[in-house]
Protein backbone atom coordinates (compact mmCIF):
# COMPACT_ATOMS: atom_id res chain seq x y z
CA UNK A 1 0.00 0.00 0.00
CA UNK A 2 1.29 3.47 -0.80
CA UNK A 3 0.79 6.58 1.29
CA UNK A 4 1.32 10.17 0.11
CA UNK A 5 4.03 11.88 2.17
CA UNK A 6 4.67 15.02 0.13
CA UNK A 7 4.63 16.90 -3.14
CA UNK A 8 7.70 18.23 -4.93
CA UNK A 9 7.73 21.98 -5.31
CA UNK A 10 10.26 24.25 -6.94
CA UNK A 11 13.93 23.56 -7.44
CA UNK A 12 16.16 25.32 -4.91
CA UNK A 13 19.55 26.52 -6.07
CA UNK A 14 21.71 25.00 -8.80
CA UNK A 15 22.77 21.75 -7.11
CA UNK A 16 19.47 19.88 -7.51
CA UNK A 17 17.79 20.49 -4.19
CA UNK A 18 13.99 20.42 -4.15
CA UNK A 19 11.46 22.15 -1.91
CA UNK A 20 8.85 19.68 -0.65
CA UNK A 21 5.34 20.31 0.63
CA UNK A 22 5.18 17.85 3.51
CA UNK A 23 2.04 15.72 3.81
CA UNK A 24 3.05 13.48 6.72
CA UNK A 25 3.27 13.83 10.46
CA UNK A 26 6.59 11.93 10.43
CA UNK A 27 8.87 13.95 8.13
CA UNK A 28 12.04 12.93 10.00
CA UNK A 29 11.24 9.29 9.30
CA UNK A 30 9.74 9.57 5.82
CA UNK A 31 12.49 11.81 4.42
CA UNK A 32 15.50 10.30 6.20
CA UNK A 33 18.60 9.73 4.03
CA UNK A 34 18.39 6.35 2.31
CA UNK A 35 14.59 6.31 2.20
CA UNK A 36 13.08 5.19 -1.11
CA UNK A 37 10.13 7.28 -2.34
CA UNK A 38 7.89 6.80 -5.34
CA UNK A 39 7.67 9.94 -7.50
CA UNK A 40 5.24 9.24 -10.30
CA UNK A 41 6.76 6.66 -12.61
CA UNK A 42 10.11 6.39 -10.84
CA UNK A 43 11.60 5.58 -7.48
CA UNK A 44 13.95 8.11 -5.91
CA UNK A 45 16.19 7.79 -2.87
CA UNK A 46 16.71 10.59 -0.37
CA UNK A 47 20.36 11.62 -0.22
CA UNK A 48 19.87 14.47 2.28
CA UNK A 49 17.12 16.53 3.90
CA UNK A 50 17.25 19.87 5.67
CA UNK A 51 14.97 22.67 6.79
CA UNK A 52 15.42 26.07 5.21
CA UNK A 53 13.22 29.04 6.14
CA UNK A 54 10.39 26.77 7.25
CA UNK A 55 10.53 24.54 4.16
CA UNK A 56 11.88 21.04 3.75
CA UNK A 57 14.59 20.77 1.13
CA UNK A 58 15.55 17.37 -0.27
CA UNK A 59 18.52 16.23 -2.26
CA UNK A 60 17.81 13.03 -4.15
CA UNK A 61 20.31 10.51 -5.48
CA UNK A 62 20.82 11.02 -9.21
CA UNK A 63 19.41 14.56 -9.17
CA UNK A 64 22.54 16.66 -9.32
CA UNK A 65 21.53 19.92 -10.95
CA UNK A 66 18.68 22.37 -11.28
CA UNK A 67 17.52 20.98 -14.64
CA UNK A 68 17.10 17.48 -13.20
CA UNK A 69 15.31 18.90 -10.15
CA UNK A 70 12.92 20.96 -12.29
CA UNK A 71 11.92 17.80 -14.18
CA UNK A 72 10.43 16.45 -10.92
CA UNK A 73 8.40 19.58 -10.09
CA UNK A 74 4.80 18.81 -9.13
CA UNK A 75 5.22 15.08 -8.58
CA UNK A 76 3.56 13.48 -5.59
CA UNK A 77 5.89 11.58 -3.25
CA UNK A 78 4.62 8.29 -1.90
CA UNK A 79 6.08 5.62 0.35
CA UNK A 80 5.25 1.93 0.52
CA UNK A 81 3.84 0.87 3.88
CA UNK A 82 2.65 -2.44 5.28
CA UNK A 83 -1.16 -2.18 5.48
CA UNK A 84 -1.23 -4.64 8.40
CA UNK A 85 0.91 -2.42 10.64
CA UNK A 86 0.10 1.09 9.39
CA UNK A 87 -2.42 3.21 11.26
CA UNK A 88 -3.40 6.47 9.57
CA UNK A 89 -3.29 9.65 11.65
CA UNK A 90 -6.70 11.20 12.29
CA UNK A 91 -5.90 14.03 9.84
CA UNK A 92 -5.49 11.49 7.03
CA UNK A 93 -9.00 10.11 7.46
CA UNK A 94 -10.77 13.17 6.06
CA UNK A 95 -9.82 12.63 2.38
CA UNK A 96 -11.02 9.03 2.52
CA UNK A 97 -14.57 10.02 3.35
CA UNK A 98 -15.00 12.81 0.81
CA UNK A 99 -17.81 11.90 -1.55
CA UNK A 100 -19.49 9.44 0.77
CA UNK A 101 -23.10 10.07 1.63
CA UNK A 102 -24.01 11.24 5.11
CA UNK A 103 -26.64 9.28 7.00
CA UNK A 104 -28.07 10.28 10.34
CA UNK A 105 -30.17 8.29 12.77
CA UNK A 106 -32.06 11.45 13.62
CA UNK A 107 -35.22 12.17 11.70
CA UNK A 108 -35.73 15.56 10.15
CA UNK A 109 -39.03 17.38 10.62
Amino acid sequence: MRVVVGRIGRAHGIKGELAVQVRTDEPERRFAPGTALVAGDRTVVVAAARNHSGRLLLRLEGVGDRTAAEALHGRVLEVDVDPDTWTPPAADLTPTVVGLGHHSKETTP
